[in-house]
């Protein structure tokens, strides 16, 4: 009779151990998966950051477009209030006279930086270039 005891206490210590183990992994995979969910506070709606309608922005006919004596076209938008909302630069030819290779809007709120776009509207990386620039790169100058 003890060793039944013995042998049930046992299954029972193994059972424990596996419902602790797969308790564990189900949370670990929950947080996981729920790392990514912005926070915010109660009440309040969180901002979802969708890429804006370059397309609308740069076609509202409140646009200025310069081209060069070597085909590379700047195109800047402007709000109604007439400050700059960003720049596209490109070259002169495609379907519509105009072949945007890069987008940059200028910062604002949600972005101080501002945000930069490669020729098929998709985020690309700022380069704001280097923090301490080398004052040497020319080399040094002989009279």
């Amino acid at each position: 009779m003890l060793l039944q005891l013995i042998q049930r206490v046992t299954e029972m210590r193994i059972l424990v151990r596996f419902l602790i183990f797969f308790l564990v992994t189900g949370l670990m995979v929950y947080f996981y998966v729920n790392r990514s969910a912005p926070v915010s506070a109660p009440g309040k709606p969180v901002a979802i950051d969708r890429h804006p309608d370059l397309t609308a922005i740069f076609t509202n006919d409140n646009y200025q477009q310069w081209i060069d004596r070597f085909g590379t076209v700047s195109r800047s938008a402007f709000d109604a209030s007439g400050k700059r909302i960003g720049t596209q630069v490109g070259h002169a030819g495609g379907p519509t006279g105009f072949v945007v290779e890069m987008t940059y809007l200028e910062p604002d709120t949600d972005h101080p930086l501002g945000q930069a776009f490669d020729g098929a509207g998709n985020p690309t990386p700022l380069h704001i270039g280097p923090e301490t620039p080398d004052r040497d790169q020319q080399g040094r100058l002989v009279s």
